[in-house]
């Protein structure tokens, strides 16, 4: 009998959790995100299989857990990198015990000013486990949040100036103080290094919060990848599309904008604030890219590209959404320099 690529999809989880959440390399550990997101794309189960033996070079063990958090002790682990195994028992504890919805909503609020950290992985590989709807990735996933989740900065409570993350941006663009930053190894370290810088903690601030907040922080990240094509603007992309996925575990909506447009922010800034397209160049980008949905599917679900995967499927589900073009235009281009797809 063939299995189906639902079935596939959550044996290849199940095996994933003996895997460290970041590579040999350092790196953020991207199979449990590529798995999901490749078969909601349409990848079939023989492709799952041939990806997750590919990707598992990258992997190492997870170490057993050393120490034994609690309710009480678990905030300590917040943002330390050799957290991982004891944060993993910690939060497959709670899941079992408490069940996933009440573990999310008890333990999201905590480590929400974290969203920024290892470049929105954190946030993301969560979002991803619940769509997956796996109870125990969904527990790796907030242990993953958890080891990344240290702070960028502190909020500061006044200083807001316009509801139109655009702006603010272009303004920023325009002072050229932010064009030559510093490079470092990691999205996550080079986000950090702005977050230090004076003036930063001014511009984080410098948001009105509304109702709109959510739509407009989603297409500044949009815009930003489609006028930049940058590597770290990507995850601007997906990491907000993974926030959203997050929000009905938070009652405290304004946090979630203010901590998502200073994540956005040091992303930007990360990158040397470049100019975002003016609407005639977004409307040209849009115009001049090939796109035919069902090839740009096909495409992401047989990459090899993690983040093709990732992005595409964000992209889609933005599309889906919005009916914005540009979701569709930024996913087309990023199948189309993919070499590993046939």
């Amino acid at each position: 009998m063939v299995q189906g690529s639902a079935t596939i999809l959550q044996q290849l989880l199940g095996e994933e959790l003996t895997s460290d959440p970041t590579t040999l390399r350092g790196l953020t550990n991207h199979l449990p995100m590529a798995l999901v997101a490749k078969q909601r794309l349409g990848a079939d189960g023989e492709e799952l299989q041939r990806f997750a033996a590919l990707y598992s070079r990258r992997l190492a063990p997870l170490a057993k857990s050393k120490d034994h958090l609690d309710r009480s002790t678990w905030q300590g682990a917040i943002g330390h990198p050799g957290s991982g195994p004891e944060l993993r028992a910690y939060f497959a504890r709670c899941v079992a015990e408490d069940g996933f919805d009440a573990t999310l909503r008890s333990h999201l609020p905590t480590l929400l000013p974290g969203v920024g950290g290892a470049g929105f992985h954190g946030v993301i590989r969560l979002a991803y486990a619940i769509e997956a709807s796996s109870p125990l990735q969904i527990a790796a996933g907030l242990a993953y949040f958890a080891q990344v989740a240290k702070p960028l900065a502190a909020l500061e409570a006044t200083g807001a100036t316009s509801p139109d993350p655009m702006g603010l941006f272009a303004a920023l663009a325009k002072s050229r103080e932010w064009s030559a930053p510093q490079r470092a190894r990691r999205i996550d370290e080079e986000m950090r290094i702005v977050a230090e810088r004076e003036g930063f903690a001014r511009a984080a601030a410098s948001l009105v919060v509304d109702e709109h907040s959510e739509e407009r922080l989603a297409k500044c990240a949009l815009r930003m990848f489609a006028s930049s094509d940058d590597f770290t603007a990507l995850h601007g992309v997906t990491g907000l599309a993974a926030l959203a996925v997050l929000r009905p575990w938070l009652e405290n909506q304004e946090s979630i904008d203010r901590y998502a447009f200073q994540a956005l922010l040091a992303a930007y800034l990360s990158i040397g604030a470049p100019l975002i397209w003016s609407q005639d160049r977004l409307d040209e980008f849009v115009a001049t890219t090939n796109v035919e949905l069902g090839e740009v599917r096909r495409g992401a679900a047989n990459s090899d590209d993690e983040h093709v995967a990732k992005l595409t499927y964000s992209a889609l589900g933005g599309f889906e959404t919005t009916a914005e073009p540009i979701y569709l235009a930024v996913a087309a281009r990023a199948v189309a320099s993919d070499s590993s797809i046939q």
